[in-house]
């Protein structure tokens, strides 16, 4: 999965936003998954993150990047097999648009 979203925020400002973006998953999970596991690792404006999503009994981990750049965040993640069929992977892209897009405010 590959999402582009532009910010007006400058790097470090949408930086602090973002990294709080997984953790706000746990709180509220896209498809009533549960998020668990979350590890993210910042090398300058680049994350790189994975986490377990799981639902009745079945889980999955997720891995991913998450770069900043003055205007843009790009994000990258592989997306197993289960996670396309239970949640769809354009399912899964909206709901990370939608973080981004309340994360940074546009």
């Amino acid at each position: 999965m590959h999402i582009e979203h532009p910010h007006t925020l400058g790097r470090q400002e949408a930086i602090s936003r973002l990294d709080h973006l997984l953790d706000a998953l746990v709180q509220d999970p896209p498809g009533g998954a549960e998020i668990s596991n979350i590890v993210k690792t910042w090398d300058d404006n680049r994350m790189q993150f994975s986490f377990t999503a799981s639902k009745g009994g079945f889980g999955t981990t997720i891995r991913g990047t998450l770069e900043v750049t003055d205007d843009r965040v790009v994000v990258d993640a592989d997306l197993p097999a289960l996670v396309k069929a239970v949640l769809g992977e354009a399912r899964v892209q909206q709901t990370v648009l939608g973080g981004l897009k309340d994360v940074l405010g546009q």
